[in-house]
């Protein structure tokens, strides 16, 4: 089987969404299906994780290791009911988020053990994992810029309410994941325009 599992991680405002849309056209007109999905969401079980996590009303309230497990629970909902499925079927599957978002957020964010919380991905994942990685790397200042900027935000929610420091620490995680996975994740300047990106991303999976 042909496995076409990519996913997108960054931190808001970074262009996933852009890139996203530029991939699914992309490989519809190479003839595939094609299916988006959002960490978390993405079935009505981690939709309902979703709004528990992302709530501003729990900020401050939320234990870190519970924060930990309803991401892994939302994670493991969507692999069993719809990843793995689709993929099995030959689509060409396009993750905005998956697990590389735990070590960044949960692990060099909160301060949790890395190594822990990679067995629990181990676990969550199991063999279900993106062939390709794209992180989009940009500084914690550009993506406050653009999120105040995109008229289509309601709001922050719990995660985006955290301080500029946090974030940092979430984008040295994001780097660290690419040096450690050099053969399936590519950290991409998401500075560069979103032509230049796409550019970039369709050079890395053809070869």
């Amino acid at each position: 089987m042909t496995r076409n599992f990519i996913c997108l991680e960054g931190i808001d405002g970074c262009g996933k969404s852009t890139q996203i849309a530029a991939l699914e056209n992309f490989f519809k007109d190479k003839g595939f299906e094609v299916l988006c999905v959002r960490e978390p969401g993405g079935t009505e079980i981690s939709e309902a994780v979703r709004q528990i996590l992302l709530n501003p009303a729990h900020k401050d309230k939320m234990n870190d290791i519970t924060e930990l497990l309803l991401y892994n629970a939302a994670r493991s909902q969507l692999i069993h009911e719809v990843i793995r499925p689709a993929l099995e079927k030959g689509v060409a599957v396009l993750a905005d988020r998956f697990a590389y978002s735990t070590l960044a957020y949960q692990g060099y964010g909160r301060g949790l053990n890395v190594d822990v919380i990679k067995n629990l991905l181990r676990i969550t994942c199991g063999d279900c994992f993106p062939n390709k990685t794209f992180i989009l790397d940009i500084p914690v200042a550009l993506s406050r810029e653009r999120q105040k900027k995109d008229k289509s935000r309601s709001g922050a929610d719990r995660i985006e309410l955290e301080k500029n420091d946090f974030f940092e620490r979430v984008c040295q995680g994001y780097r660290a994941i690419a040096k450690e996975n050099p053969d399936n994740c590519i950290l991409l300047d998401a500075q560069k325009s979103p032509d230049e990106i796409f550019k970039l991303m369709l050079s890395s999976l053809q070869r």
